[in-house]
């Protein structure tokens, strides 16, 4: 296992689609701040067995998208995991278009 870097950790969700998410570039990632609808992208230059921790200390539930082509779960192709407020979910990357997510309870 791999975990991306994880030098910055403070995290503003934003935008509300994929294409505008935050973009994720560490290994460890606390949102502090998240508006309504507001989301963050998966690092798509991610490897097969790496991983990213995502915790949502923000006001509202986060939409955490897969890199483009991606799925998380059983969830559809591009589609998000919604992440409630004060949980966390590991992202592991099986595949080049399959992550794990393993939530928190």
């Amino acid at each position: 296992m791999r975990l991306l870097d994880s030098s910055g950790l403070l995290v503003v969700a934003a935008g509300t689609t994929q294409a505008t998410a935050t973009l994720l570039i560490n290994g460890m990632n606390g949102i502090l701040t998240a508006a309504a609808n507001s989301g963050v992208i998966l690092n798509a230059n991610s490897l097969t067995s790496d991983c990213q921790l995502v915790y949502n200390g923000g006001a509202n539930p986060v939409k955490v998208y897969p890199p483009v082509g991606s799925k998380i779960n059983a969830l559809a192709i591009n589609a998000p995991h919604t992440l409630a407020t004060n949980t966390a979910c590991i992202f592991w990357f099986l595949s080049d278009t399959q992550i794990l997510g393993v939530l928190s309870a």
